[in-house]
């Protein structure tokens, strides 16, 4: 508990086993307080465990290390996203509410379209005339994607904000046959043996309120809950902390900034920490305001965007902090990438430790969409530079791999007919009449012999190494060596193959360290556990960051740097154009302020008077309102 502050160490050392609420502005060292609240937990109790909720697997694995070296640590806490938590509850006890087993999570949007689709068409609905478009016409084939979006929206907000049948159809007047359409996708989606994101949670709720005694058996044993990033909480994960607590579990810990919660378009709210959990568990409540990590420049820009958020310290570095106003994108683009070019030239500088490099910047934006000029400069100028991902892993995109995928996918489930339509037209042959035949692997492997896909030969050992593997210990470093053997003879193929098996072995690398990764995680040992884990995203790959970051601002969050450009600062853009009422503003607001609060030292905002719309036409803009706030201060 070294170089905690006065205000830091009275949360940490809070009377163990009362509620407690802390709201922490940006910088002020709330995650390492939580885990210096876990530790002091850990270390005054005897047996007590402990349950850290997380937003992010990266976070998670980053509090795993820094509580390495406390005994027991493993099977004492349980560090985990509330996804995670969620899932292993499912698991486990998903049988004590009618659950079938080995339901897998369809983390893609497409296979929830099709799953929707295919669930209409079992209710004898007519598709096109229930999406009133015309598939033979490109604007409203789009149009038809928009409705389908629509629905799935509408369906994830009701499991997010865990409504009832009447409530649902409250909300829905207007729609008299909306229910039975959602009832209707539910059930198509456990007929094909899996479930949603959101269903994680509502299962897992729905277990622990129907099913006390599974809450009690967890209770047993972690006895105090800590929960990080607390303002991003939508209903269906407070609930779900609430009833993993019940009446037992006094020992609640909450901590966030409602200044940063940026996920409304999940159901997210302020209100279940700053008043549910008040008026749920009556907490001791904590404020720490004190910033210490960035500079007094990047403070006086946050307090700009959120005013007395946050209280700087006399020591802090002065820092920089320009606003910018750019002829047009182009010019916008020249002047970040001349900023970083002279940076990078200057090498050093008292405010910076160590040498200024790439690694030490971030881009970022609102959207992915500004940054189409940037890159394009970046190219041209050859500035190294990646775009920061989310967790979730990308779909393969050799035809091998998919054939992989797609085959482990329907090994693990006979009646995951999405993903088995996939393999099949992967394959090219043609579906089964059903699905849930165990032996569905090798009747399709014998197909792909007789099909013009690619590698007919390569398709069916696929196929039949899948077949045969053991899913509950598989040898997966043998498999991957079998197909990067079975292609070493077909190095030497034309180009237009050659291209297609260096993507494969690729992808086949890539899939081995994933397994790799899930091993050393000790995340489990099974075929089925290693596939909730991907995704999940509990595996992802750190991303190769010896270049320019650029990044939106969702992406960024928990994260900082020294030196940040928050570029396309437009009205219309930053806030978003869809942002209207008092509360989609205010979450704007909050987008600002996580956004220049990434900085540690310097800040650089920039817009361009000109934009370039996805028509072609260039239209000017005024400057964010955001803007405005920050020159006054400068």
């Amino acid at each position: 508990m070294k170089n905690l502050s006065p205000a830091q160490l009275r949360v940490v050392k809070a009377a163990i086993g009362l509620p407690i609420q802390v709201l922490a502005s940006a910088g002020s060292g709330k995650t390492r307080v939580l885990t210096e609240r876990v530790r002091h937990i850990l270390g005054s109790t005897k047996k007590d465990g402990v349950i850290a909720v997380t937003f992010t697997n990266k976070a998670a694995d980053e509090m795993r290390a820094r509580l390495d070296e406390v005994p027991e640590i493993d099977e004492r806490a349980w560090i985990t996203t509330i996804h995670s938590l969620a899932q292993r509850i499912v698991e486990q006890y998903g049988a004590s509410i009618g659950l079938p087993g080995g339901l897998h999570i369809y983390e893609r949007d497409q296979d929830r379209k099709t799953i929707f689709l295919q669930s209409l068409r079992s209710n004898g609905t007519d598709v096109d005339a229930f999406l009133n478009v015309d598939n033979d016409n490109d604007k409203e084939r789009r149009d038809r994607e928009r409705v389908i979006q629509g629905y799935l929206d509408k369906f994830s907000a009701l499991k997010r904000d865990l409504l009832n049948e009447a409530e649902a159809i409250a909300r829905h007047a207007d729609d008299k046959n909306f229910w039975s359409i959602y009832s209707a996708y539910k059930d198509a989606l456990i007929q094909g043996g899996g479930m949603d994101y959101d269903d994680l949670l509502v299962y897992a709720h729905k277990i622990l309120l129907e099913q006390p005694w599974c809450a009690k058996v967890y209770r047993a044993k972690y006895k105090h809950v800590c929960v990080d990033e607390a303002q991003d909480l939508n209903r269906a994960q407070y609930e779900l902390v609430k009833v993993f607590c019940g009446q037992d579990i006094r020992s609640l810990l909450m901590v966030g900034d409602p200044n940063q919660m940026i996920y409304g378009f999940n159901g997210s709210s302020r209100d279940f920490l700053c008043e549910t959990f008040v008026n749920d568990f009556a907490p001791e409540q904590f404020e720490l305001m004190e910033n210490y990590r960035c500079s007094k420049a990047v403070i006086k820009a946050a307090n700009a965007i959120w005013p007395k958020s946050q209280v700087g310290l006399a020591y802090a570095l002065a820092g920089r902090f320009e606003v910018r106003a750019c002829k047009d994108e182009q010019d916008e683009a020249s002047y970040v990438c001349d900023t970083v070019q002279s940076l990078v030239q200057q090498a050093s500088d008292p405010e910076i430790e160590g040498p200024i490099e790439l690694k030490k910047m971030v881009v970022i934006g609102r959207n992915r969409f500004v940054f189409q000029a940037i890159e394009a400069e970046l190219k041209n100028r050859a500035i190294p530079y990646f775009l920061k991902k989310g967790e979730r892993a990308a779909e393969p995109s050799s035809i091998l791999m998919k054939t992989l995928d797609f085959s482990i996918r329907l090994r693990l489930n006979p009646r995951a007919w999405p993903d088995g339509k996939k393999l099949c037209e992967n394959l090219g042959v043609e579906p089964p009449d059903s699905w849930g035949d165990e032996g569905v692997l090798i009747s399709l492997a014998k197909a792909a012999l007789s099909s013009k896909v690619f590698f007919p030969e390569a398709q069916e050992k696929i196929l039949l190494w899948i077949a045969a593997i053991d899913v509950e210990q598989p040898n997966v470093p043998k498999l991957c060596l079998d197909i990067e053997r079975l292609f070493e003879h077909m190095m030497k193929s034309k180009s237009v193959i050659l291209k297609e098996i260096e993507t494969t072995l690729l992808e086949v690398k890539e899939f081995k360290a994933n397994w790799i990764r899930f091993k050393k995680k000790g995340l489990g040992e099974s075929l089925s556990a290693f596939r909730n884990a991907m995704a999940l995203g509990k595996i992802s790959a750190d991303q190769d960051e010896s270049g320019l970051i650029i990044s939106s601002v969702h992406t960024m969050k928990g994260l900082e740097r020294d030196i940040v450009f928050l570029v396309g600062m437009c009205e219309g853009v930053f806030p978003d154009y869809r942002a209207r009422t008092a509360k989609e503003i205010e979450e704007e607001t909050n987008n600002a302020f996580v956004a220049v609060t990434r900085s540690r030292r310097w800040l650089f905002v920039t817009y361009p008077k000109l934009r370039k719309m996805p028509w072609g036409d260039l239209r000017a803009h005024a400057p964010s309102r955001f803007v405005k706030k920050l020159e006054q201060v400068i």
